[in-house]
């Protein structure tokens, strides 16, 4: 398995504010590129994906979302990390915590790869024990 040193994993938020051009996510980014390979879930693909067709102008939404994500490292899915979803799921489940199963499998994608999830959606993503998060 490829080693990930210096990896960290961009939320969907964090991805459709540099789609966005936010000022603020923008410079975060200038100032990290040199400090760290940036990547993305699968996960977080398919929600740019359906973002960008349940917009008005697909065409360019799609094109955006494509050149995008060549610029990332993307993180799959594999039985190793849908077993670890399924242990938080319980745990959460068990808790009253329950997460967006997507949330959730962004979540353990990061975790599993032992790399820290840059997002605004510390509230969600905090339920994940072990989970470092930016």
């Amino acid at each position: 398995m490829e080693k990930l040193e210096n990896c960290i994993c961009l939320d969907s938020d964090i991805l459709i504010d540099l789609l966005r051009n936010k000022k603020e996510t923008l410079e975060w980014l200038k100032e990290n590129e040199n400090k760290f390979i940036f990547a993305t879930t699968i996960i977080n693909v398919f929600e740019l994906y359906a973002g960008a067709y349940n917009s008005e102008n697909q065409e360019k939404r799609i094109k955006a979302v494509k050149k995008l994500i060549e610029k990332l490292k993307i993180l799959n899915i594999n039985l190793r990390i849908v077993e670890e979803a399924g242990k938080h799921y319980a745990k959460l489940k068990k808790e009253g915590q329950i997460i967006d199963n997507r949330d959730l499998f962004i979540g353990v994608i990061a975790l599993t790869e032992n790399i820290p999830l840059k997002t605004n959606n510390k509230s969600h993503f905090s339920r994940i024990d072990g989970l470092l998060i930016k």
